[in-house]
Formats: C-alpha cells, sequence, structure tokens
C-alpha cells in the first residue's frame, strides 16, 4: 500500500494515459490548478457527494462508486446542456476497506472506473484531495456552457409537454435488491433482471449528447436523481406553474414488468437514481425532437394551476404517501 498521500495519488490518479486536454495549464501536484477555458463559452459547475450507508450500499464495489460518483456529477451538466471539461476528487478511505480487501487492490478498481468514464466523456482529473474517515467520495465537476447560459430549472410554460428522456424504476428496484428488501416486488423477477436493476443503478448514464441537443429547444429541464416527483417539482416551483402527469404513458423500466401496476408507478415516480433528463418544451417543438429521439416519452404536460397531479387513464388522481429521496429525511 502506498506509504502517504503523495504516494497514494502518484500511483493510482496521475496516469499519463488519462485525458489531456489542451485548456489544462497546471493540473495534478500543484495547490491549485489552473485552467483556460474558451472565451466564447460560459463555465458551469456542479458537486455532488457520495457517502458509503447512504449513497450506495456499504458492499458496493469499488469500481461501481468509482462510475457513479462521477456520473451523477455528469448527469448535472448533462441536465444544463453542458459539455464537460475538468473535474476534482476528494477521497475519504477508511482504515478497513468495504469487503476486507487491501486498499491498493480497492483504489486500483476505483481508478480504473474512473478513468475509463472520464476517457469516455474527454474529462481530465485535475486536482483533489485524500483523507482518513468513513468512505465519502466528493466530486466537483465543470464544463463548458453557451453564452446564453444553457438550460434552466425555471421556464416552463403551460401547455409544455413534459418529456423524460427513457425509462424509469430500474433503479430503484435495484437498490432493494441490493439491500435484501422489498422482497415482495423483486421475488418476481429473474436473475438476468436482477442484474439488469442492479447496473442500472450502480452505472447510470449521463444523457451529455442528448442534454447539448436540447439547448434552445427545452424551455426547463433538470436530471432524475431524487425521484420524477421530487425533482419535478424543482421545476413546477422555479417555473411558477403547476402539472399533469399522465401515469399510463410513464416509460416503466422493463425489469418492473412482473410487479403490479401501481407498485411499478410508485418505483417510476419516487424511486430515484435514474438519471434521465426531464424537460419541458412547446407543444409544436414536440415531433422534432420525437423523430430524433424516439425513445424519449412525452408523460405530461406543464399546467397554469400551481398544482402536480397525477392521473391514471380514467381520470382518477393517484395518490402516494411518498415523494421521493430527501437528503435530510
Amino acid at each position: 500500500m502506498p506509504g502517504s498521500e503523495f504516494q497514494l495519488i502518484q500511483s493510482y490518479f496521475s496516469d499519463p494515459e488519462q485525458v489531456s486536454r489542451s485548456d489544462l495549464i497546471l493540473g495534478i501536484g500543484d495547490d491549485c490548478a489552473i485552467v483556460a477555458p474558451r472565451k466564447q463559452s460560459n463555465l458551469a459547475f456542479s458537486i455532488d457527494t457520495l457517502i458509503s450507508g447512504v449513497h450506495f450500499p456499504h458492499n458496493t464495489s469499488a469500481d461501481a462508486i468509482a462510475y457513479k460518483a462521477l456520473a451523477v456529477n455528469l448527469s448535472d451538466l448533462a441536465a444544463m446542456g453542458a459539455e464537460p471539461a475538468w473535474f476534482t476528487l476528494s477521497l475519504t478511505l477508511p482504515e478497513v476497506m468495504p469487503g476486507n480487501k487491501a486498499r491498493d487492490e480497492w483504489l486500483e478498481e476505483f481508478s480504473t472506473a474512473l478513468f475509463a468514464l472520464a476517457s469516455e466523456h474527454n474529462i481530465q482529473l485535475i486536482g483533489g484531495d485524500t483523507t482518513c474517515g468513513p468512505l465519502s467520495i466528493t466530486i466537483q465537476i465543470s464544463g463548458y456552457v453557451n453564452k446564453d447560459g444553457g438550460m434552466k430549472r425555471a421556464g416552463a410554460k403551460p401547455g409544455d409537454r413534459i418529456v423524460v428522456t427513457g425509462p424509469l424504476g430500474a433503479a430503484a428496484i435495484g437498490l432493494d435488491i441490493a439491500l435484501g428488501q422489498n422482497k415482495e416486488h423483486t421475488g418476481c423477477l429473474s436473475e438476468a433482471d436482477k442484474q439488469l436493476a442492479l447496473r442500472a443503478l450502480n452505472y447510470p448514464q449521463a444523457k451529455i449528447k442528448e442534454g447539448i441537443s436540447l439547448q434552445g429547444i427545452a424551455h426547463s429541464a433538470l436530471d432524475l436523481s431524487d425521484g420524477l416527483i421530487s425533482d419535478l417539482r424543482h421545476i413546477l416551483i422555479a417555473s411558477d406553474v403547476g402539472a399533469e402527469i399522465f401515469l399510463e404513458q410513464l416509460p416503466l423500466s422493463g425489469v418492473l414488468a412482473c410487479v403490479d401496476k401501481k407498485t411499478a408507478w410508485e418505483k417510476a415516480l419516487t424511486g430515484g437514481d435514474d438519471y434521465e433528463l426531464c424537460f419541458t418544451l412547446a407543444e409544436e417543438d414536440w415531433p422534432k425532437v420525437r423523430q430524433q429521439y424516439p425513445e424519449f416519452i412525452a408523460i405530461g404536460m406543464i399546467t397554469a394551476e400551481k398544482d402536480l397531479r397525477l392521473l391514471e387513464a380514467d381520470g382518477q388522481e393517484f395518490k402516494m404517501q411518498k415523494r421521493g429521496f430527501d437528503h435530510f429525511g
């Protein structure tokens, strides 16, 4: 095992084969990183912390932790229509690693997965910090966004379509499987579907390309991290509008096929960790977007009435107690 913080960084986070961007002047090894951003663009920043036992089960593999830690930050950039550029990493490591793995073995798996995803999105690690304590990972990410400021949560208008970029609910089932809970929901799944659900939980796909293409079209947007209902409310509050969601139009993940309909709806609406984009756009713009991305699904409409209604096929309102993940709940 590396004997010091400096040796740890040199061994696992100074990979000469990682992404090397021309807009980085000074990276890992100094007190600060220095970048030279494009003059014609603005910069978007985001930061997320993942804590063992809170944001991922204690027995989650090192490569899954690394992948998700970067992916959730990439998803924030996607929601703004931003192009990834750089990130920093703060890593807190316990004395005993999950699964009693040797720390060097855990770090090798972690850093390999981290750099693989970074390479996929041409984003470079430019600095960070390591310390000892309960396992947590904090990534601050930055990227380029158009001078007009990119997509925001505010801007939804009455009459807008509400659209999501892909299926919902698989990650929520994956969490049930990982924690060994709600077996009445997971017992009907095949082993293949269980693996798909776990993959959805541990390896979310940031919709970078889709987010960039929606600039100038979407009136508002965000990514679905805490559950559709919880996250959509952010758009409604910021835009001072309401919404109607048509439950029969929800794009339910295929792993929910054996689950009863109302449970499947609740997983899709409140489960979280989907990291699909949810956006609104004018009715007249929807056909063109749907032609470009046939996997996108319109699930509702923005209303002037400031309420969020979940409607079944017969027009009856669907009531739920759970509203989504709360970081302080």
